[in-house]
């Protein structure tokens, strides 16, 4: 499946998530950007992978033919369905490593081949920018090799823990939408500073600073 030491990660689907998770583990050097492989129906969310120097299909099951690690980053009311194309393609030697929302690691398992690794995972948007918060949940298949190595990858997009599946929805609350609450912070800042006479641009890029 794949070269002796060479890791190949793969996406389904290529959202804003996914993405992140990419640009993190390639720009630290754990894995190399010709060694992804992220699928999409269409071109609209695989130009940021192109542009990074990944690999891109439209063919969910070519990423499971190449990949050993794969990220699910669809919607989740799309994953029984993808989990169901894509299905014939694992085996035991992938792991499957879920960023669905709010689908669980039962509703996982119970829905892919049995005795396959999988691991839920939960970001938050900073990811993107490789400042992100990120928990992650093993599944009953999943051991310590597979969690070491999905933290190896997801410490290069932020903070990365491994905890209870049970603090997963509480960690969206806090990290998640916990982020806009910065967000309004500092725009009370940056207007605050406009009302002292600083142009609103400049003020803006200030407060977004003086937060990071």
């Amino acid at each position: 499946m794949e070269a002796r030491g060479e890791l190949r990660i793969g996406f389904v689907g290529a959202g804003h998530m996914a993405q992140g998770v990419a640009q993190g583990a390639v720009r630290a050097g754990k894995v190399k950007a010709a060694n992804v492989l992220a699928s999409a129906p269409s071109d609209r969310n695989l130009g940021a992978f192109k542009k990074l120097g990944c690999k891109t299909t439209h063919c969910n099951s070519e990423v499971l033919q190449h990949c050993t690690v794969v990220f699910l980053a669809t919607k989740p009311y799309q994953l029984p369905d993808v989990l169901r194309e894509i299905s014939p393609a694992i085996t035991r030697d992938h792991v499957i490593v879920s960023l669905a929302a709010g689908v669980t690691l039962q509703i996982l398992e119970e829905l892919l081949p049995a005795g396959t690794k999988v691991l839920r995972v939960m970001p938050n948007l900073p990811c993107v920018v490789q400042e992100g918060a990120v928990v992650f949940a093993r599944g009953s298949c999943a051991g310590e090799q597979e969690a070491a190595l999905l933290k190896s990858l997801l410490s290069s997009c932020g903070l990365c823990e491994e905890t209870p599946e049970s603090y997963i929805d509480i960690h969206t609350g806090l990290s998640g939408s916990g982020v806009a609450y910065v967000y309004l912070f500092a725009e009370a800042l940056a207007d605050g500073a406009v009302k002292m006479g600083m142009p609103s641009a400049l003020a803006n890029r200030i407060a977004a600073q003086t937060l990071l």
